[in-house]
């Protein structure tokens, strides 16, 4: 996996900035074209009413060349021959998601603000809407996870989220691939939630345990189609949860999960992608698969009926 061109969407701010270092490291890593994005948009009150517009024409060409000015100043270091600097009018998911689609982008590193669960679903971000609509690979981190970002070193050791479901195949590849370009090792984590609200919870242990050995059966599968032998922990929190707690105990520089359900309408309401992203103190590469491979499971393993636990 080479990530040649990397689109970096910036806002000005210090969460912005935050990202610097991780997107240093990446073009430097990969020798990538970096492409710095700022999108702005004029509120329509500005306009006014034809007979009355609030903003003329030079001022706005003067706010427009303020933009300009702006991005052309900000600081990054790279060499300005790696640099492309844009700016665009309008809806920054759109813009972003349309940049991608037509320049080949191969990465889109950006933040998000972390809003509460209110405002995500009433108005969304440009994280999530990015998250949604964008095919490539997505690289974000959430500002005030880290307490000093200028101390982010490379990637050394992965995490990654793994499905029980065909999806995870392309994953596993992409992850390898991925750990092989930074010489890192890989822990892969698999949630078997022990529901504290089942009824009878403490008289069917059994069930549980059978659920957590199908588990470890089914992933091995996965592993073994995929061509990967990565280390495995099955857990009981919350996948959210879980990954922030593996990632503080074993120091984890880079979470890797999958997002092919939050592709469809609703999509990031049923998973968990974006609390893995708001609660992760390191940054989260989100990889969408461009083609779903059916698993040959074992022929004595297709009369066992279980519960998969999701992301």
């Amino acid at each position: 996996m080479q990530f040649k061109n990397i689109l970096f969407p910036v806002d000005f701010s210090e969460s912005s900035r935050a990202l610097n270092p991780e997107v240093e490291f990446l073009a430097r890593r990969f020798h990538a074209q970096v492409t710095l994005m700022h999108v702005f948009e004029i509120p329509f009150t500005w306009y006014g009413s034809g007979e009355a517009p609030l903003m003329n024409t030079d001022c706005l060409q003067q706010y427009i060349g303020d933009v300009r000015r702006r991005l052309a100043q900000y600081k990054i270091d790279l060499p300005e021959q790696w640099l492309c600097r844009m700016t665009a009018e309008g809806d920054p998911a759109w813009q972003i998601k349309n940049y991608v689609s037509e320049n080949n982008i191969d990465l889109v590193v950006m933040g998000t603000h972390g809003y509460g669960v209110l405002r995500r679903v009433l108005l969304g971000s440009v994280a999530m809407k990015v998250l949604h609509d964008v095919t490539c690979p997505v690289w974000t981190h959430a500002p005030g996870q880290t307490a000093d970002p200028s101390a982010f070193a490379g990637v050394k050791q992965i995490a990654c989220a793994v499905e029980l479901n065909n999806e995870a195949v392309p994953l596993l590849r992409f992850v390898s691939q991925i750990a092989e370009d930074f010489g890192a090792t890989v822990r892969l984590i698999h949630s078997v939630p022990d529901n504290a609200s089942r009824p009878y919870r403490y008289f069917d242990t059994d069930l549980h345990r059978f659920l957590v050995k199908q588990a470890d059966e089914d992933i091995a599968v996965l592993q073994e189609t995929a061509g990967t032998h990565f280390s495995v922990d099955l857990v009981e929190d919350p996948i959210p949860q879980a990954i922030a707690t593996i990632v503080g105990q074993h120091g984890a520089d880079l979470v890797i999960i999958g997002r092919g359900r939050s592709q469809e309408i609703f999509g990031t309401l049923r998973t968990h992608a974006y609390d893995i992203i708001r609660q992760s103190q390191v940054p989260v590469l989100s990889y969408c698969a461009p083609e779903i491979e059916p698993v040959k499971k074992p022929v004595e393993d297709t009369e066992h009926q279980h519960v998969l636990s999701s992301i």
